[in-house]
């Protein structure tokens, strides 16, 4: 059968690579601004209250939660649109999100906790649903621009490079331009004149990414759509209970989807209680000042942009499983160490130049071992695509997606429940100066973030340890797909035109 008919590129021009790097950013983008700063804006400027924040911030997740696995599914079955399966519904979340993020970080003056709360929970679903109907096709995607192994764990590569820029971006754009000092501020973070500007950036930089990566990646798409068409002819979007049903049945049929779910849903929980958590921690309990706290939310993106150069060899000479499971007891160690040891008084005093060198070269670590295990994840959750695939028979990598997505959204509308609860509950002080705020109160909230930290490590690395991911399993996969679709394994492998 000719390459037209029957199949697809392997091989990913580096235009395609890059403009895939570029579709990975705006979600590590919404989603580092949103866990970084939305909970720290809405409790310590704003004064909402904790319960009501952690309400609307858990409403928002949740709803997300619900509608991925509907937007997998819809794209799974978008042939026919405009744009394609994919690229149709990412047009589609680019206007949505932009208004949505804009907004959450723009609310009036004067108004009333409640009146707060509904803006924060409508422009938070704008955002938070808009940015999903990009970043569950975007990420589908990349299961299916090649089905080579090494192009595959490439793609995945580039990917979380986009991934770590965005991260090391929006903070470093946040401290360096808005948050800075200002007459009657100590801690920029506290003053609320630069949010409404912050937003505005954050939503014309996620945009601006998202057209340059719809724009780059649709020639490649376009010819892998063309040799999957004849798979998924005649497939129809099924009703909500329907695909509810289909999601049960995938579980059953694809042991793995469960555990990515779960692992998918432990991974957000540890970084959205370090990513939202850190300006309160920054603020109150190391007391950095603002130089400091802007290494601090960088730090861990420079040794994460290390390890996407180290990941695919360190995977090639330990194995996929045991690159994630030593890369996670890194990361949680690290993680919880920078808390523990301050609080044990086994660290530099808070509020000195030396704590602030101190928890960098922490974070830089746990960059480091996050990066050696995240691009093995992403190149497993292509596998399980594959692996659904090869038991269903139809192209699902947006279904597979959504479950990762379910238990990402779930993760961090759990932390912002947990989070904002917790506030409440100690009733942490808010609009105050930092000197003012109890030691027992900042303590609590420390030992409180590092419980959490351990609680997800120890089950994270259980998942990981007990899943069926082996590489020669993965290699009669592939085979068995190329049976399927009636291509060669060596005209599978062959290089793109």
């Amino acid at each position: 059968m000719s390459r037209a008919a029957g199949s697809a590129p392997a091989r990913v021009g580096w235009p395609t690579r890059f403009a895939f790097m570029a579709c990975a950013m705006p979600e590590l983008i919404k989603s580092f601004a949103w866990d970084a700063f939305v909970l720290f804006f809405y409790s310590q400027v704003v004064g909402l209250d904790g319960y009501r924040i952690g309400l609307a911030l858990a409403a928002i997740l949740v709803f997300d939660a619900i509608v991925d696995p509907y937007i997998g599914a819809l794209s799974d079955r978008m042939d026919r649109a405009p744009l394609g399966r994919r690229h149709t519904l990412m047009a589609v979340a680019i206007l949505p999100f932009a208004v949505g993020i804009a907004m959450v970080f723009r609310p009036p003056g004067g108004m009333e906790p409640w009146a707060i709360f509904g803006w924060l929970l409508g422009f938070g679903l704008l955002a938070r649903v808009g940015i999903s109907f990009w970043t569950v096709p975007a990420y589908a995607m990349g299961g299916e621009l090649t089905r080579d192994a090494g192009e595959r764990n490439i793609v995945a590569v580039m990917r979380n490079m986009g991934n770590q820029l965005a991260v090391l971006t929006v903070p470093w754009v946040a401290f360096a331009w808005f948050f800075v000092p200002a007459p009657g501020f100590a801690k920029p973070q506290l003053n609320p004149a630069p949010y409404p500007d912050f937003g505005l950036f954050v939503s014309l930089l996620g945009a601006g990414l998202m057209l340059i990566g719809l724009i780059g990646t649709r020639p490649h798409m376009r010819r892998i759509e063309a040799a999957d068409r004849s798979v998924t002819e005649g497939a129809t979007v099924e009703t909500l209970p329907a695909l509810v049903r289909r999601l049960a049945a995938a579980i059953r049929a694809t042991p793995n989807i469960g555990r990515l779910l779960l692992v998918g849903m432990l991974v957000l929980f540890t970084t959205s209680v370090v990513n939202q958590l850190s300006l309160h921690l920054a603020t109150y309990f190391w007391k950095l000042d603002p130089g400091s706290t802007q290494r601090l939310l960088v730090a861990g993106v420079a040794g994460s942009i290390v390890a996407m150069f180290l990941a695919p060899h360190w995977m090639r000479w330990i194995g996929t499983r045991m690159a994630m499971i030593t890369g996670l007891v890194v990361y949680f160690v690290v993680q919880a160490a920078a808390i523990v040891l301050p609080l044990l008084g086994l660290s530099p005093p808070p509020a000195s130049v030396a704590i602030g060198t101190f928890l960098v070269m922490f974070r830089m670590l746990g960059g480091l071992a996050y990066g050696l295990y995240v691009v093995p994840f992403n190149t497993v959750t292509y596998d399980i695509g594959d692996e659904h695939e090869a038991n269903t028979g139809q192209p699902q990598q947006g279904l597979v997606a959504s479950f990762m997505f379910i238990g990402l959204q779930v993760g961090s509308g759990l932390v912002a429940l947990l989070a904002g609860s917790f506030l409440g509950i100690i009733d942490f002080p808010a609009s105050v100066p930092v000197d003012q705020v109890p030691a027992d109160k900042v303590a609590a909230l420390a030992w409180f973030v590092t419980s959490l930290i351990v609680l997800a490590g120890v089950a994270m690395a259980w998942l990981v340890g007990g899943s069926d991911i082996s590489e020669a399993k993965q290699a009669t996969i592939r085979a068995r797909l190329a049976a399927m679709r009636g291509y060669s394994e060596s005209e599978k492998a062959a290089p793109a035109p």
